[in-house]
């Protein structure tokens, strides 16, 4: 089997594991083996891009890939195990006067600190490094810890990973009732956009940036429904997803900033159809 043919059939084979569809051949050489030939010698990633657009599939994807075909090893890291825990986001709330921040999501809910510490561990090779979990079924991290031992490639994914802090005209206009109700003196949205400033000193210390665009923010709820079914095993839940209508209210606005202003400046561009199938991928 030729090395091309090969790398196909396993692309295709994984994204079918991941997310239970086929991918043709085209596609998958056309999009998947370009970035990954893009992707070969870097050191540090990012990828960002609302919930449900796939960060997570195409990170697992990259990962093992670039083991098979590069002897490469991949750490992922998602930005959602660094979250605060309850009582730690209870007390952020406090200081704020803003009972929106027991819930987790927004700049300032994670633990910062840790984050630049675990990736400067990961960079200068201070192995074994531990990777906080967390347990989103709880809301709270996980007592135990990943333990990392070698890493070739970091890639660190989350929805607001690489935003730039959001301008102050777009930061007022209200973008769902969540704001309108519960935020109209603006005392969240300006402190999450404030902690956002300090987040660049950690985003700048990655190289690479790719940021995945959906075709309008109506698909996202399904698309998180989709995936939070999953997780639980289920097939429906009218519940489930009545509660997340209301939950991605808190990351709204940060998402559609994103989808306006990240496509300016990011390194890869992926665009997605309403299918969550790439139908268009930008290099620069």
């Amino acid at each position: 089997m030729s090395d091309i043919n090969s790398k196909l059939l396993f692309t295709q084979y994984t994204l079918n594991q991941l997310t239970r569809e086929k991918r043709s051949f085209l596609e998958i050489n056309d999009t998947y083996l370009r970035l990954f030939k893009m992707l070969r010698n870097k050191k540090t990633l990012m990828i960002a891009g609302s919930q449900g657009s796939g960060k997570s599939t195409l990170s697992l994807l990259i990962k093992k890939y670039f083991l098979k075909f590069y002897s490469k090893n991949v750490v992922v890291l998602s930005i959602d195990d660094f979250y605060l825990s309850s009582h730690e986001r209870k007390k952020l709330a406090k200081k704020y006067k803003s009972n929106l921040f027991e819930t987790r999501g927004v700049p300032g809910t994670h633990n910062l600190k840790l984050l630049f510490k675990t990736i400067d561990q990961l960079k200068k090779k201070r192995f074994p490094v531990y990777i906080p979990i967390f347990d989103k079924l709880t809301d709270n991290k996980k007592k135990y810890k990943r333990k990392i031992n070698k890493a070739d490639l970091i890639i660190l994914e989350g929805w607001c990973v690489g935003s730039k802090p959001i301008e102050v005209k777009y930061l007022k206009k209200n973008v769902n009732n969540l704001e309108k109700s519960k935020d109209a003196n603006l005392i969240w949205r300006t402190a999450y956009n404030n902690a956002l400033v300090d987040y660049q000193k950690l985003f700048n210390k990655f190289n690479y940036y790719i940021f995945i665009k959906l075709p309008n923010w109506k698909y996202v709820i399904n698309w998180k429904y989709k995936q939070e079914l999953g997780l639980r095993s289920v097939r429906s839940d009218n519940r489930l997803k009545n509660k997340l209508f209301e939950f991605i209210q808190y990351y709204e606005k940060l998402s559609k900033w994103m989808s306006l202003s990240s496509p300016n400046f990011c390194d890869t561009l992926i665009k997605l159809d309403k299918n969550q199938k790439i139908k268009k991928i930008i290099f620069r």
